[in-house]
């Protein structure tokens, strides 16, 4: 079973849903479940006291788990390969480092950013403000191909990456003295640095939990009890307000180990199975019990999406141990190789179902223990399902489009606001993009959202074949 490669599809479409939310547009009458359940329409105001998620919200979360359940993966290589625990924790804080100065620098290099532009210009009838700052964002973002490009051949690497890193602080000293940009660590893409903390701590705890699952449940009560405490007495407040240490980590973002942390058990899991030396067969009587479990488990994530998002719950107590009833039945009987995967995801579910009221109701800010619980037993239903469809799809465009775009996330991260936007206004083409919203048509921006962001992912598909590869 392809299970390396349904991790990669799941994060392709994680991170297309992160890029696509953001390009959908605002202000014309699309409906909220369009938007973060939080900031819902027409004012797209952040309403904390808001309780439900919608497909927006699952986005993120199913990009962390994907990430932790890849800690496994790439650690255990290390291990086998004989390397030592100081080798290993370099390798965990360079990363750390290098996503949080990833997340300073693509800040810094946005036009909005930089101050402001010299050359305001008009062409074709298309005017374009500060044209000379969209220029600065293309070669900002050309500069991490070097910055963050794998090389392999060690000289060559050092000599590229001097040529980016080098670039890049000639380029923000560039925007100091001459645009007149004032330089913060604190100013930084938080979902980066968010992905940065909570990789640090999941892979360290990975590591030192690694051979007992006793001590990561511990390490996973731990965190529960560090969420409680910020929650009701506001202790992660003193260590976020404190200058030194919050510019790279931010202590309320720990609150996030109780999703991944699962991640890293389910990443053991995939492991154990990607080492064994045989493979299951699915007998052909078995086929429409496949399509039922796996797709089942689809359909339920899209249940309870709209159930938790209408706040549903009532009904969610009756539907949900029911569904996962019949589909243990079926897992039992035909699929015992996903016993483990099966039963974590349910758990994961169910407990956070049973919590849900306790915070008033489901959230993602301020974040709360019911939203990472269900999320990442809904990722984990994910996973399964594109287990299936890896086995059955292995060749289609779909599944190599996602899986190859999810082996290059930090450059479809980037690509669309950090080159496609600037590149159109560089070129005069931002009319064109432009035209393909009418006014008073919003699904017409939706369908413009969805075309722009799969060619975006084609770009990085091509990319990655031509081994363009970024890694922090």
């Amino acid at each position: 079973m392809k299970r390396a490669l349904s991790l990669d599809v799941l994060r392709g479409l994680s991170i297309f849903g992160m890029v696509l939310s953001g390009t959908i547009p605002f202000g014309g009458g699309l409906p909220a479940w369009m938007f973060h359940a939080q900031c819902p329409p027409p004012t797209y105001v952040f309403n904390p006291e808001v309780a439900g998620i919608t497909w927006v919200d699952l986005v993120l979360p199913f990009f962390i788990f994907c990430m932790g359940v890849a800690i496994p993966l790439a650690l255990n290589r290390k291990i086998i390969n004989g390397d030592s625990f100081k080798e290993i924790g370099t390798l965990v804080f360079t990363r750390f480092f290098s996503l949080v100065f990833f997340a300073i620098y693509i800040i810094h290099i946005l036009p909005d950013s930089i101050g402001k532009g010299f050359w305001n210009i008009d062409l074709f009838g298309q005017k374009v403000q500060g044209y000379d700052l969209q220029l600065l964002t293309l070669v900002g973002f050309a500069l991490m191909f070097p910055m963050f490009r794998i090389i392999k051949d060690k000289k060559r690497r050092i000599f590229w990456r001097i040529i980016g890193w080098g670039g890049a602080l000639v380029l923000l000293l560039l925007f100091r003295f001459v645009y007149g940009q004032v330089f913060s660590l604190h100013r930084s893409d938080i979902i980066i640095v968010l992905l940065a903390n909570v990789y640090l701590l999941a892979a360290l705890g990975w590591y030192f939990t690694r051979n007992s699952w006793l001590s990561r449940f511990a390490l996973f009560g731990f965190f529960a009890a560090v969420q409680l405490s910020c929650k009701y007495t506001g202790f992660n407040e003193v260590i976020d307000s404190f200058e030194p240490v919050s510019w790279f980590f931010i202590f309320r973002m720990t609150h996030y180990m109780l999703l991944i942390i699962p991640a890293t058990v389910v990443g053991d899991l995939l492991l154990k199975r990607l080492q064994s030396p045989t493979e299951t067969i699915v007998k052909s009587s078995d086929v429409k019990w496949q399509i039922v479990f796996h797709v089942g488990l689809a359909l339920l994530v899209v249940w309870l999406t709209i159930a938790l998002f209408q706040q549903w719950l009532m009904i969610l107590y009756v539907t949900v141990p029911l569904l996962l009833l019949g589909f243990f039945l079926i897992m039992k009987k035909y699929f015992p190789e996903y016993k483990q995967l099966f039963l974590l995801a349910a758990y994961l579910i169910v407990i956070g179902l049973i919590i849900e009221p306790v915070e008033g109701g489901i959230k993602k800010d301020d974040v709360t223990a019911s939203y990472m619980l269900i999320t990442s037993g809904m990722a984990l239903c994910m996973l399964m399902f594109f287990d299936y469809i890896c086995q059955i799809f292995e060749q289609s465009a779909f599944v190599k489009l996602f899986a190859k775009a999810g082996s290059n996330p930090l450059l479809i991260y980037v690509v669309t606001s950090w080159f496609m936007f600037p590149f159109l206004k560089a070129s005069f083409s931002i009319g064109i993009y432009d035209w393909f919203y009418p006014s008073g048509y919003p699904w017409v921006g939706v369908v413009r959202a969805l075309v722009f962001v799969l060619g975006m992912m084609v770009l990085v598909y091509w990319s990655v074949k031509r081994k363009i590869i970024w890694r922090a």
